[in-house]
Formats: C-alpha cells, structure tokens, sequence
C-alpha cells in the first residue's frame, strides 16, 4: 500500500488489539517497493486434502472488486508447523464481523446515530458503493476535527482507522493534469474522463441534498471541511480496497485491505460460522518467516489493473483493453440503436498465445439498415406508455439488441453483415493505433519530470500501457485485416458485390443516356 497517512503504521498493533484483530501468522511492515503489507511470522506449509471448501474467491469477478476465483474448489488446506499438524495455523489473519463496512453495518449505524440516518434518507440508498463513500467521507471529517463535540457524529474504529490509509493512492483519478495527460490515446483516457465526470457529478448531487440537512450543512459546507478532492478520495479507498464476501457483499474489510495483490497468491479470504472475516493460507502454498502473505485482485487488463490499483501486474499474462464505440456519423437510426441497446457500446480486444479475439455486440446493430430488415417502432407498452422497440424481420428483437451476431446468422446476408462490422472494428483499431503511436515527448517532459509536475511512477506507468495497449492494437489491426480479406473471398460476398456493380452500372447508363436526351 502507498505512504502518506496521518497516523504511523506502528502504533497500529495498538488500534488492532483494541478492536479484536488477530494476527495468528502474520504482521503489518513496509515490503519491497510496495508499501505496507502483510509479512509471515511463521513457517507455514499447506497441504492439500478434499474437504469441500468454497471460499470468498471463488465467486465471479466483478468490476471494480477484488474478487476472485482461487482456482482450487474443493480443496481444505491442512498446516503443518515444523511437521506437526495445526489446522489453527492455517489461519493468518481474523477481521470481527463489526469491524466489516458494508450494506448491513451501514444500515446499523444509521439506527445509532440519527444525523446519518438524516443523511442516508436524503441523499443515500442509491448503491452499496455510494453508501459507503458517504459513511467513509463523514468518518474522514471526524477523524481530522481536532476537538469533539456531543453534537458530533457518533465515532467508530473506522474513525481511527482512516488515519492509517494513505492519501496519496496512484489510481489516476488522483493523478494531476498533466500527468492524466500522458494517458491521451490509451483505453483509460475516456474511461477516466468519465469517470471524473460521474464523481463531479456525484459530489454536486452530495452538496444539493445534504445542504438542505442543518447538521450536515455545519459538519459539510459552512466549515470548508469538504472539497471535491475528499470524494474522489473516498472513491480511490473503495476501488482499491473492496471486496467481494460470500455473505457479506460487496464490503470494504479493515486490515485485509492492507495485503497486497500477487499473481502467485499465497493466501485467500473467506467468512467463518461467526462471519468474522479470516485470511487462510492457499492450498499447496509454503510460506516462510519473512514471506510476504499476498492475496489476488484479479486477472485483469492493464488498463483495469491501473484504473482501480495503480499498477500493472507484470507477471500478469492478460493483454488487452476495451475502446468506446461511437454510432456512425451518418446514421439515421443511430440514436434509436443507442437508446434500445441500454449500454455504453465498446470494442473488447484480448490477445491470449498470440491470438487476438474480440467481444462488440452492438457493431452488427450498428452496422445494419432498414433495407436489411431493421425498423424502429413506437407502440404501446403493458403499462399503457408509448415505448421505442426494436423489429427485425418483422420480429420483436427489442430483449436481444445486444444480440445481433447470433440474430443475423440466418440471413442470406450473413457475411455481407459481417464483412460491414469487421470494417468498422478495423477502422476504429487504426483510428486509435494512430492516436496510441504518437510518442511522448522527452523534451517537453523532462523538465516536468525535473520540476516534480510529473511524478515518475506515473510516467512509468503511461508508457508500460501505451507500449502494451499499441502492441495488442497492431496484433488487432492485422487479424482484422485478414478477417475482412477472408470475408472478401466468400462466395456469398462476391456474388453480392457483383450483383451492386451491375445495378450500379446500369444506373450509371441510365443516367448518362437520360443526359444524353435531356440535352438533345
């Protein structure tokens, strides 16, 4: 984890004997170019029997979450310390169920202190996410007051324990401008400015709703205690510390949070009987005094591993990134299509053993016309309000707009359709191979560098993506390429194409006869 927190790491073990975190097998110091994370302080050798475990990570991955498939079901690990079995030492780390911060202790919090429930009311319930933002911003401001009030929020060791965190995470939301600039032309450069975008909007929405509340307005707003950069703070701490729980939910878990991400994990999270969070050694793993105790965060692109931790896995063999996907220009339809798809269209690029695949499903909506068989209509809905919905081949397709690859499979015109998508994904790969392939400046960013305006964790980090993002856009470009000559050289292709140069030479004739007589 990075620097810069309020309170020193070492009076931590004080905070955790305080609130009932055991540390069985491990301790919190500074490890080797990652900042603060778990180390061993036994010897740990897990072997494998079958026992039926299912823990945290094998649940799906989700944006965002560390959530993880720990790739052994079905396994119970058995430790063995100095070759004496000691399944208790199979345990590295247990987090009490309330110290846990998710939708359930949030909920509790708001029966004891009625000012957050104030604040839950008005401008929470709206996502998991959003709540805990609010309860970590609210603890954030308490934890800075110097003095306390009895008219103060009612304190939690979460208000202690945001001292600890650092204030300065590498996720680029944090990044200056000038440092966001460096991303220009990569996948994280429109993701990020939406997701600027959404906080700003966020923080505005906080600010209407909150103001109207007396406590919050004084605790808020007319003591200055709050700025734009505290919420894209508290966003930071969430994207980088949730978790995913088998029963808890999406959940942010003080002291877990603090171990770090290894694609060769040592250890996993699960919730015991009593829902206190535990950190277990892996099945299989040996771990040694002095060890770093890791856990995964995923596999997950560069641009994902960026955007939510600040860093690329180098040992990591995920290529690939996801480009926004703009409607044609000239499309007549192309704001219905946009509207009925119900999602923000991208281009998805994975290069797996040298093999590039690709993931688009709104690029054959997008590339298909009414003289194909396509046709909006608005027609009454079930609740007796006018409703857009979506016709192909005189079939309601309105619950499959994101389905059209499997949809056009029957038309006589498959290919045609396909040859249309692979032209437009090759066209959009170049655009951004272009943009992607114009270098970064040495000599503009040196003195930048020098002068401390761009830090050079950051710049690493921009050119590590540019260079990988590039390489997976040229595998793309080409494979592309060859799809598209491929889809030429079919004979349904073929014949449609000699079929539109006769009728387009015919009417050529025709309009140059009809020339002939207007002139005559």
């Amino acid at each position: 984890m990075s620097s810069k927190s309020t309170l020193s790491i070492d009076i931590f073990p004080t905070w955790a004997r305080l609130n009932d975190v055991e540390f069985t097998n491990a301790k919190l110091q500074e490890t080797n170019g990652k900042g603060i994370g778990l180390v061993a302080t036994n010897n740990l050798t897990a072997s494998v029997e079958t026992q039926g475990l299912e823990g945290a990570e094998d649940k799906p991955e989700r944006e965002g979450q560390v959530c993880n498939s720990d790739g052994e079901k079905g396994e119970r690990a058995r430790v063995e310390t100095h070759g004496h079995a000691n399944n208790h030492l199979r345990k590295i780390l247990q987090v009490p169920h309330d110290l846990i911060l998710s939708t359930a202790s949030i909920e509790e919090y708001s029966k004891v202190d009625q000012n957050f429930r104030q604040l839950l009311d008005s401008a929470g319930h709206q996502s998991t996410r959003a709540d805990i933002m609010m309860y970590l911003l609210a603890h954030l401001v308490l934890s800075s007051r110097d003095t306390s009030s009895p008219r103060d929020l009612a304190p939690t060791p979460w208000t202690e324990y945001l001292k600890f965190l650092p204030r300065d995470i590498p996720v680029p939301t944090m990044w200056s401008e000038l440092e966001r600039a460096l991303l220009q032309g990569t996948s994280l450069e429109a993701a990020l400015d939406a997701k600027l975008s959404a906080l700003n909007k966020e923080f505005d929405e906080l600010i209407e709703r909150s103001s109207a509340l007396p406590f919050w307005n004084s605790f808020f707003w007319e003591r200055e205690a709050v700025t734009i950069d505290d919420w894209v703070l508290v966003d930071a701490w969430y994207r980088s510390r949730c978790l995913e729980l088998p029963r808890s939910g999406h959940a942010m878990v003080p002291v877990l949070d603090m171990a770090n991400h290894s694609h060769s994990q040592t250890a996993y999270y699960d919730e015991d009987d009593e829902d206190n969070v535990v950190l277990l050694s892996r099945p299989g793993m040996e771990i040694s005094i002095g060890d770093e105790v890791t856990i995964s965060y995923g596999e997950k692109s560069p641009a994902e591993m960026i955007f939510s931790y600040g860093f690329i896995d180098r040992e990591s063999t995920v290529e690939g990134l996801t480009l926004p996907l703009e409607s044609l220009a000239d499309d007549p339809l192309g704001k219905a299509k946009l509207h009925i798809f119900r999602g923000s269209p991208t281009l998805k690029l994975s290069r797996s053993d040298g093999e590039i695949s690709w993931q688009c499903p709104f690029v054959y909506l997008m590339c298909l016309n009414e003289e194909d068989g396509l046709e909006f209509r608005v027609l009454q809905g079930t609740n007796g309000e006018r409703e857009l919905r979506l016709f192909w081949q005189e079939e309601d397709a309105t619950a499959r707009a994101n389905d059209f690859g499997d949809l056009i499979k029957n038309h006589p015109l498959c290919q045609i359709f396909r040859l249309r998508a692979v032209s437009v994904l090759h066209e959009v790969v170049t655009n951004h191979l272009m943009q992607l392939s114009s270098e970064i400046s040495h000599d503009e960013l040196e003195p930048l560098r020098r002068a401390g305006q761009v830090r050079d964790g950051r710049l690493q980090l921009a050119q590590k993506l540019r260079e990988i993002e590039a390489s997976v856009l040229e595998s793309a470009a080409i494979a592309l390429d060859e799809q598209r000559t491929h889809l030429f050289a079919d004979d349904h292709v073929v014949a449609y194409l000699g079929s539109m140069e006769v009728s387009q030479d015919r009417q050529a004739f025709q309009s140059a006869t009809n020339e002939e007589e207007d002139f005559s």
